[in-house]
């Protein structure tokens, strides 16, 4: 029986969502079934060369900045998660600790936490690539303007009318320590 339900479920997904996108005489196509996907009304398509060329000139700022100790809060949406803000310090580019900010809930595994501002890179470097293939794609980056540390981080998908998991983070009070 499962057997069959893995051969009916494509088909059944794509009824629906034909169905649930058919006011005004239009037809939404799901990703995923071999036809392309109808955007979000309004939706403008990231210039993903400029985001390459923000993201390659702040981590030549990151790097002749050399700092290697600092301390930031870090706050992580997983949609349709809100993970607790923690604050993470790190010493000689190695993550010295997470904790929560405020005495909110106890961090969240390591993974969905952030840690050193190279891995932030790491994951907007990712997205950045993943994105560039993807129909109805959304991906916004922010930099500090002197150091290039990342400052905002949104990756998310304007297919419509389904709702897509985003995912976006947020580093505020950033400081160099000695």
């Amino acid at each position: 029986m499962l057997g069959n339900m893995n051969r009916l479920l494509p088909g059944m997904l794509f009824a629906l969502c034909s169905v649930a996108g058919a006011g005004g005489g239009e037809r939404a196509v799901p990703v995923g079934l071999g036809q392309p996907a109808r955007c979000a009304a309004g939706y403008v398509r990231p210039d993903f060369s400029r985001l390459q060329a923000d993201l390659n000139a702040a981590r030549t700022r990151w790097k002749a900045a050399r700092v290697r100790n600092y301390r930031y809060d870090f706050a992580r949406i997983a949609a349709p998660l809100r993970l607790p803000d923690v604050t993470v310090t790190v010493v000689g580019g190695r993550v010295q600790g997470i904790q929560a900010v405020d005495g909110q809930h106890p961090a969240a595994p390591s993974p969905l936490n952030a840690g050193p501002v190279e891995a932030l890179f790491l994951e907007a470097a990712r997205a950045l690539t993943y994105q560039r293939s993807q129909p109805c794609a959304t991906l916004r980056l922010g930099f500090d303007a002197v150091d290039g540390h990342p400052t905002t981080f949104y990756s998310g998908s304007q297919v419509s009318p389904m709702a897509d998991g985003s995912g976006e983070w947020r580093v505020t009070n950033f400081s160099a320590r000695p």
